[in-house]
């Protein structure tokens, strides 16, 4: 393998871990002719963990003889990895090939030379399917299942408006979060489905889940999702993001479970697979200016598709259920109150808050129930998808999720989403499909 093949897996060695399916690849590898039926063996021992046997496999990789990182685009393309071969390959086609949309485009496409559009191209046989393969989490999980035969059905219908021209930093007293570059963000997805029959299944979320990473994938954002997991698997993946989103541009976290209000508090819990309770406030904290000082002046925005509480603000209409507890479940105790501020020392010290640059967005307010179509899922993510796709090339994310709640109010007339900032000073443009060449 040459040099500069070999550096670019090094390079990307942490996406290609965290983000890539060990068994698809392991197949795809193998067909190729990259590794031998033996040489195959050491993957698929169950008894390492997950990560270790994918660690093992992109440093074999390396080692393959010159057609092996050839081999090794070509795997990840044709499985849907199309962020990480960009990043293996700048002389990818995957960067200037014309999108396929599932509805007729009306993007403009950029004319300025310092400009060029990322432009997706979707595969017929990948696009009914995950956009994006779920990273293993910390803790051992099952094989993935087999990639199903996709059903046209399933294609999201929006279409993600394009943007062709960046918006300028103008505003001395409003500046603008810098979202140029081809690290544009992350979208992290934790969501929840079955609780070991502690509660309802959650029909619907599914489909939340295809339709926000088909939204960010066409956006620019690299996509991580994780399903079911435990309290302890999600907060060890918590703790794990710290290795994977440093150097992005915005990160996006979306959390979708069961919720449940907090007495005396503003605070909600969210239920795992396991029945564990995980604060909203926890979740936040992990990425708080102390815990995770590389994102600091990086935007955050969280994204909570749950219930707040049981009230129903309405009746309930045939077709939708809630996403709340049922009456009378365990509830967690209120948060300790917040230390007196200390008198500053004679020789002070460099300090600065704990919190910035966070928006924290809620599918319902404090103490209401969130609905959620069987079908076509959430109200909420059905809204942010149709809003976001259409404006987010002409709007920052503050006037995006006021869109929302008016589309949502709209559409579903009784639910109310909220939007919290948390030192969040500046515009947030996202850019979809747009960056600035180096």
């Amino acid at each position: 393998m040459q040099d500069e093949d070999r550096k670019a897996i090094q390079n990307n060695f942490i996406s290609l871990v965290e983000q890539t399916d060990l068994d698809v690849m392991v197949s795809s590898l193998y067909e190729k002719g990259v590794f031998s039926e033996r040489m195959i063996e050491p993957y698929k021992d169950v008894s390492k963990d997950a990560k270790y046997r994918k660690r093992q496999l992109y440093l074999d990789v390396t080692r393959r003889g010159p057609q092996a990182f050839g081999h090794l685009l070509d795997a990840l393309s044709e499985n849907g990895y199309w962020d990480i071969v960009r990043d293996l390959d700048p002389n990818s086609s995957l960067h200037a090939r014309r999108q396929r949309n599932p509805v007729p485009s009306t993007s403009v496409e950029s004319s300025e030379k310092n400009f060029v559009s990322l432009c997706t191209e979707k595969q017929k046989t990948k696009n009914a399917t995950d956009v994006n393969k779920n990273p293993a989490p910390p803790a051992p999980r099952a094989p993935a299942a087999p990639a199903r035969l996709p059903d046209p059905t399933t294609i999201p219908h929006f279409h993600v408006v394009k943007s062709t021209t960046f918006f300028e930093d103008n505003d001395s007293d409003i500046p603008l979060y810098r979202t140029r570059g081809r690290r544009r963000g992350f979208l992290v997805v934790f969501s929840y489905v079955e609780f070991n029959n502690l509660e309802p299944y959650r029909n619907g979320v599914d489909v939340d889940c295809k339709n926000l990473k088909y939204l960010f994938d066409e956006i620019g954002f690299k996509v991580i999702s994780y399903q079911d997991l435990t309290k302890s698997q999600t907060l060890e993946t918590l703790k794990g993001l710290k290795e994977v989103v440093v150097g992005a541009e915005c990160v996006f976290i979306v959390v979708s479970s069961h919720g449940y209000e907090r007495p005396r508090s503003s605070d909600n819990d969210i239920r795992c697979k396991d029945g564990g309770l995980i604060a909203i406030r926890d979740i936040i904290d992990y990425f708080n200016n102390k815990n995770f000082p590389a994102l600091q002046g990086v935007p955050k925005v969280f994204i909570f598709q749950l219930c707040r509480g049981n009230n129903e603000e309405s009746v309930w209409r045939a077709g939708a259920v809630t996403d709340g507890a049922t009456r009378g479940a365990s509830r967690g105790a209120p948060p300790a109150p917040a230390p007196p501020l200390l008198a500053p020392p004679d020789a002070p010290a460099p300090r600065d808050r704990v919190y910035s640059d966070i928006l924290i967005a809620h599918s319902t307010v404090p103490g209401n129930v969130a609905y959620r179509d069987n079908a076509a899922g959430s109200w909420y993510i059905q809204a942010l998808c149709e809003v976001f796709a259409a404006r987010a090339h002409d709007c920052h994310v503050e006037k995006l999720f006021t869109l929302v709640d008016k589309r949502l109010h709209a559409a579903f007339l009784v639910q109310t989403s909220s939007v919290d900032r948390w030192g969040f000073n500046c515009r947030l443009y996202l850019h979809p499909g747009l960056y600035e060449s180096q």
